[in-house]
């Protein structure tokens, strides 16, 4: 979002607001009201006094009576950029839907437009108002690769690869936004198909391109994506002996091994990973598979360790719950297990193991009738065999322990 703005800045402020020195304002002495305050206005804006600017340019305003049309946008706009610099985005907004209504085509009050609605958090606004601006000025290709980028951070890639797409018919010598435009076909989900366009890219562009052992990376995600894992794997080391960079190529290498079930490998991977202080691109994935992986070679304190980690990157991650809430039932921290598998139930991630594991929490704090509640439900929320005569099993137990303690004198 910063480097949007800041070229908006590049492109408006230059070119809105225009600066007189203080010599030009004393060799002008038979200057109207409106002229006077505008001067005064410049002069201001020189020395970056810009709600004093603002005040002056308010009083031109109220004596532009009889203005033409095209002269009192251009006041509107200027006046609409101190604001701006003021902060007062709320006047800044009503100059500029003034302006507009002037000038429909003024590029730079729906460039101003779009600045005010990325300061406000309003993405979508400030999406629709560098719409509106590409189909005024389609050969701006610095504020239509600002566009695909806000694309992407909206999460509409298809949007997006379209962008890129349209800026490498403009920019054929740039590869990048090929690339650009393949790996969002890639994010879109579209595995087959950005495959197929992965390949041919390998085909054409040849080994010397820089952007050969990008595209081999993104082929590779692909492949893994289409659970295609040991494919996947030499991929990436294909990568990495391209140049791409080998601590992200590792990563996605140990996320194969977990997937493969081979935790003792995913293990080594993840400590090499943080042994070398390698830049991870996704780092909250890596910590999870890291601690499931410790979860299953029984080394709880440590699973529990990196868990944690992947939890406090402040992502809501599917299964990490559960992982840690196994590891804690194992540590005997039944309060901390039980409270992991509520939040693995809400999740929707094995959710049957869930209320049995919870169930046995519950056991061991002497909850019998929340106990026997998750072993009701264990019973109606999945098939798996072994849960269901353990989940018989500890009902009846808790049956029998119930019935003797109303038999007891």
């Amino acid at each position: 979002m910063a480097l949007v703005a800041a070229l908006f800045c590049s492109l408006v402020m230059p070119s809105v607001i225009g600066m007189r020195s203080s010599k030009d304002v004393e060799q002008e002495q038979t200057q109207s009201p409106a002229d006077r305050y505008e001067l005064l206005a410049d002069l201001a804006i020189s020395e970056e006094k810009y709600q004093e600017a603002a005040g002056y340019l308010e009083k031109v305003l109220e004596l532009s009576e009889g203005l033409e049309e095209e002269a009192l946008s251009r006041l509107c706009l200027k006046t609409a950029s101190v604001y701006v610099m003021c902060g007062n985005a709320d006047r800044a907004g009503q100059l500029l839907d003034r302006t507009l209504e002037l000038n429909e085509a003024s590029l730079e009050a729906v460039l101003l437009k779009a600045q005010l609605a990325l300061e406000e958090g309003d993405s979508r606004k400030a999406t629709e108002e560098l719409e509106r601006y590409v189909e005024l000025a389609p050969e701006d290709l610095n504020t239509r690769l600002s566009l695909a980028r806000l694309y992407e951070s909206l999460n509409d890639y298809p949007a997006a690869m379209t962008e890129y797409e349209l800026l490498y018919e403009k920019q054929s010598s740039d590869e990048s936004h090929y690339l650009n435009a393949l790996r969002c076909s890639f994010l879109s989900g579209n595995y087959e198909e950005a495959l197929g366009k992965f390949d041919g890219y390998l085909e054409e562009a040849g080994q010397d391109s820089v952007y050969y052992p990008v595209a081999l990376f993104l082929r590779a995600a692909c492949v893994m994506q289409l659970g295609r894992l040991d494919e996947a794997e030499e991929g990436f080391r294909q990568a990495m002996d391209f140049g791409y960079e080998e601590g992200a190529c590792k990563e996605q290498i140990m996320l194969c091994s977990f997937e493969r079930g081979e935790y003792q490998q995913t293990v080594d991977y993840g400590l090499e990973l943080l042994e070398t202080e390698a830049r991870l691109n996704t780092p909250e994935l890596m910590y999870q598979r890291l601690g499931a992986s410790m979860m299953m070679l029984e080394r709880y304190e440590e699973a529990v360790k990196y868990l944690d980690e992947a939890e406090e990157l402040g992502l809501e991650l599917t299964g990490n719950a559960y992982y840690r809430g196994v590891s804690l039932l194992a540590l005997h921290r039944y309060d901390e297990a039980a409270a992991d598998f509520s939040t693995s139930i809400e999740q929707g991630f094995l959710t049957q193991f869930c209320y049995y594991n919870r169930g046995v929490c519950y056991v061991q704090l002497l909850d019998y009738d929340k106990a026997a509640q998750d072993m009701e439900m264990t019973l109606t929320s999945g098939e798996a065999p072994e849960l269901l005569e353990a989940a018989r099993e500890i009902l009846l137990q808790i049956e029998e322990y119930n019935k003797n303690i109303m038999e007891m004198p």
